[in-house]
């Protein structure tokens, strides 16, 4: 049906509110697939002449469960993507509202004043700020060790001062120390301490295409540095002979729909990053489109589905090889693969694990998110499906990502990484024969809607219910994921026990 379709234009009406002046109104249209927030607050600049002097926010018109109408803030790509996809069938409405100018005296809701100014008095003053001080610094030590940067600034906006600067538990690993876990033919020695080592501090930016690979678990046991060298690129010669084989995998019209699919994400992925910056048809952006391709010609029983373009986007930009990242890829979605699996069995595991943490960490949040009918965690969708990417910036996503990874038990392949995956099911290949002209275009038209489907970031609540309650109910109506959820804590508890038992020793 074609209002079931995905959309290649959407018309825009915008309505801009300046304070008592006159509303201003716009229309145009965008195309979805290609369109960012960024994008669209560039259109409105232009469009109502603002030059970039002016700062503004935006909102869409939406509807509550009610139906009754109200404006929704726009501050993300994940919220217009939501606007998009929510937007009424003939057009997105949206309002701009003009804040007011720096030299303004009307006071910004995050204009700070301090006791000082309020109260005018020296000692008060040094007493809160010691006493704020005493309290946060535990947390901003804990903090630091991830996001040092963050803190800094909050530091200058509020004027804190602890009389030095705090620093992470360690610095980020350098390349003297790394080599200080490897034995004199490479080898490396001492994998769970190399984790915990990365976990404390991170890795100096020139070494994460080295360390990056430990991590992902690309490497089996036991490998010297040559065989190391050896093993990159065999695997490389394996990926550029994959890449060789597309048209003999699948045919020209499976191709051309795999391969728009992906590159709508990519020309939409880390664009404002140097390294994906420039012209759509530039050498990183196609690098990026090719090697996600290849990973749904060689993986059919995957695809590719959105969000894969965020997490293969930072792989490459340290990798700055397309083969590397590619085998860095197939790493990573050893893991992930569940993530995008079409009954979403994993993802609703994650939920209830979620869930459960929750329940248990801050018993009084969770009461508020159930009274106010969010106890369904959907919002954490995306942080759960691409681990964070998308929440930092992207040199902190960097430091945030191989924290992460350092944080899991090592998982070394036995062999080596597989490339191919494995194939198609035999009852999920389409056959063609004995069928009626009807009963074809009826199957071809439910595959293509599956297809969709498919490739959409976030399911509809009725298919996370189904898929949930699938995952949760068992023959015996026991809980599986608290089953599941108790066997990883106690491997993770054993696996952190053993490291700090190490550690102290």
């Amino acid at each position: 049906m074609a209002g079931e379709e995905e959309r290649g234009v959407v018309r825009v009406r915008v309505k801009k509110c300046d304070g008592m002046l006159p509303m201003e109104f716009r229309s145009f249209a965008v195309d979805p697939q290609i369109t960012s927030l960024e994008v669209l607050q560039h259109i409105l600049i232009r469009a109502f002449d603002l030059n970039g002097k002016r700062s503004f926010g935006i909102s869409y018109l939406s509807r509550d469960r009610s139906g009754a109408e109200m404006y929704q803030s726009l501050v993300s790509d994940w919220d217009l993507d939501v606007a998009f996809v929510s937007a009424a069938k003939t057009y997105l409405q949206l309002k701009m509202d003009i804040k007011p100018s720096e030299d303004s005296p009307v006071m910004e809701d995050w204009d700070i004043i301090s006791p000082k100014d309020v109260i005018g008095s020296e000692q008060l003053l040094a007493e809160r700020t010691r006493s704020l001080a005493a309290a946060a610094l535990p947390f901003t030590q804990s903090l630091l060790s991830q996001m040092g940067r963050t803190l800094s600034k909050v530091q200058q906006a509020l004027s804190w001062s602890y009389g030095e600067e705090i620093k992470p538990f360690k610095p980020p690993l350098s390349d003297a120390e790394f080599h200080s876990y490897l034995n004199g033919q490479g080898q490396l020695t001492r994998p769970e301490e190399l984790r915990l080592r990365i976990y404390h501090g991170g890795v100096e930016p020139s070494l994460r295409k080295v360390v990056w690979r430990y991590l992902l678990n690309l490497y089996p046991d036991g490998l010297s540095g040559q065989e190391r060298m050896d093993y990159m690129k065999r695997k490389t010669r394996e990926y550029d002979q994959l890449k060789r084989e597309w048209t003999a995998r699948v045919s020209h019209e499976d191709l051309e729909f795999i391969r728009g699919n992906v590159l709508k994400d990519v020309l939409r992925t880390d664009r404002a990053h140097p390294y994906y910056a420039g012209s759509e048809d530039s050498p990183h952006l196609t690098a990026l489109t090719d090697l996600l391709t290849t990973f749904a010609i060689t993986h059919p029983q995957i695809s590719y589905c959105q969000g894969m373009s965020d997490i293969a986007s930072p792989i490459l930009a340290v990798m700055d090889n397309e083969a590397h990242a590619f085998i860095c890829f197939c790493g990573i979605m050893k893991r992930l693969e569940g993530n995008f699996c079409p009954d979403g069995s994993l993802m609703s595991i994650k939920f209830q694990h979620l869930k459960l943490l929750l329940q248990y960490s801050d018993p009084e949040f969770y009461s508020y998110l159930v009274s106010r009918g969010a106890d369904d965690l959907f919002f954490c969708y995306r942080w759960l499906l691409l681990e964070l990417k998308r929440e930092f910036a992207f040199d902190d996503a960097l430091r945030m990502l191989e924290v992460t990874w350092s944080s899991l038990p090592p998982d070394p392949p036995e062999t080596e990484v597989e490339l191919l995956g494995p194939p198609l099911d035999a009852d999920e290949t389409v056959t063609y024969k004995d069928k009626t002209v009807e009963t074809f275009l009826r199957d071809d038209k439910e595959q293509k809607e599956k297809q969709r489907r498919r490739h959409m970031l976030r399911p509809s609540r009725e298919e996370a219910d189904a898929s949930r309650n699938a995952v949760i109910k068992q023959k015996d109506g026991q809980n599986r994921p608290l089953v599941v959820w108790q066997q990883v804590i106690h491997q993770q508890s054993s696996f952190a026990r053993q490291q700090i038992s190490k550690h102290r020793s």
